[in-house]
């Protein structure tokens, strides 16, 4: 079995702001010039938190900064030198917000989920609506889905329960599944399109809404597409 790469290689926790001052040459021989993370701590709550390519020598400007008195004790982390320790660094920030630390943490190059978000939860709304009511409600919602989204987007919410799928070709019949999800099962696997299990089937690029067949209302076995009129 390989070995796991570490992160962190060594660690002091929970340690007293006075060994710095009383033993400080002890403290020096083992994180001077060595980085990582550090967090300062008063009354056993998290005040600070930093990154440091030298961790004594950050600790001992703490200890007359606009910090010195504001913290107790502390804690440091030695890390391997890492291009993600910046973001490290900021993920904690964001998390746990300590009162010390004036700047909140930020990210290189991170998207935004919450617009995302609160679309998905407003698609997820209107389907659990069509479904409801159905009739021209559920018709008029499944044309707005299958001509706008793109792959499983096309299908996902527009039934309530996984729905057989059948094609033929050459002499050949196909058995597929619709799934809530709007991803197609065929063969023992999941395909985000059904022009792409219908790629599957035959081994060529064939037009999976005009490929595959699904049972309407009316029990007639109709062409895919139909979901688009």
């Amino acid at each position: 079995m390989a070995k796991k790469k570490r992160l962190v290689l060594q660690h002091l926790e929970d340690i007293s702001w006075r060994v710095l001052e009383e033993y400080p040459n002890v403290v020096q021989q083992m994180i001077r010039r060595k980085s990582g993370v550090y967090a300062l701590y008063r009354k056993q709550s998290l005040y600070y938190v930093g990154l440091a390519s030298n961790l004594m020598g950050r600790l001992k400007t703490h200890l007359k900064d606009r910090h010195h008195g504001s913290w107790d004790r502390f804690s440091v982390y030695l890390t391997i030198h890492d291009d993600h320790m910046k973001e490290l660094e900021s993920l904690l920030l964001r998390i746990v917000n300590p009162s010390g630390n004036k700047v909140i943490g930020k990210f290189t190059d991170s998207d935004n989920l919450s617009l995302p978000l609160n679309q998905h939860m407003k698609d997820a709304d209107a389907d659990r609506r069509a479904l409801m009511i159905g009739g021209q409600v559920a018709r008029r919602r499944c044309r707005t889905k299958t001509k706008q989204g793109k792959g499983t987007k096309n299908l996902s919410g527009i039934f309530d329960r996984r729905i057989a799928l059948k094609a033929s070709h050459l002499g050949r019949e196909f058995r597929a599944s619709l799934r809530k999800d709007g991803s197609i099962g065929f063969n023992n696997k999941v395909y985000d399109s059904p022009t792409g299990a219908a790629k599957e089937a035959i081994g060529r690029t064939r037009n999976g809404w005009s490929f595959w067949r699904y049972r309407n209302t009316k029990g007639k076995w109709v062409k895919l597409r139909e979901l688009r009129k």
